[in-house]
């Protein structure tokens, strides 16, 4: 089984457009799912390393749980969009984001461990604010994991506010 890759039903993705020349989105297609795989191997390995797994075991597990998202994100969002986050026109994450009337979501945000920490990331939620507001949104959602602290840092400097409690933490933005 394959990614299920999430198609946009309008020209939105075209709208959303990072500042500065070094990184884009693009949308994702069948030939992205190996790197998609790829980037969610390398995003979920370190979590599962401590358990001191066989290398066979480990990739299995995270074969199993890649598709067990895909197929989950699949079935809840059917209408959103994927994209491939480029730095310098190299693959390095990918975004996949639910448009609405009135709500953004975004579904999940991934970067390469390499490609942190250098406003990437920041670079792309800032465009998805101001795509969403330019589309008439009246506020952007997600949800973080628990203890991604740097994520949680990240969006709350972005002017998000955590909206409630659990493994993930729901959190909005007003536009």
């Amino acid at each position: 089984m394959t990614e299920t890759l999430h198609m946009p039903s309008t020209g939105v993705a075209a709208r959303i457009v990072p500042r500065g020349s070094a990184t884009s989105l693009r949308l994702a297609t069948a030939d992205d799912v190996p790197f998609i795989r790829s980037l969610f191997h390398a995003s979920r390995a370190d979590v599962f390393l401590a358990a001191g797994l066989p290398q066979a075991t480990l990739d299995l597990l995270l074969e199993q749980q890649f598709q067990a998202q895909a197929r989950g994100y699949a079935a809840q969002f059917p209408a959103a969009i994927s994209l491939i986050v480029l730095d310098r026109d190299e693959p390095v994450g990918k975004l996949i984001l639910l448009t609405g009337d009135r709500c953004w979501r975004v579904i999940d945000i991934v970067l390469l461990p390499a490609a942190r920490g250098r406003g990437i990331g920041t670079g792309v939620i800032e465009a998805v604010l101001r795509a969403a507001t330019a589309e008439g949104a009246l506020e952007v959602a997600l949800s973080v994991l628990f203890d991604n602290t740097g994520a949680r840092r990240l969006y709350g400097r972005l002017g998000f506010s955590q909206t409630g409690e659990g493994l993930y933490i729901p959190m909005t933005k007003q536009l």
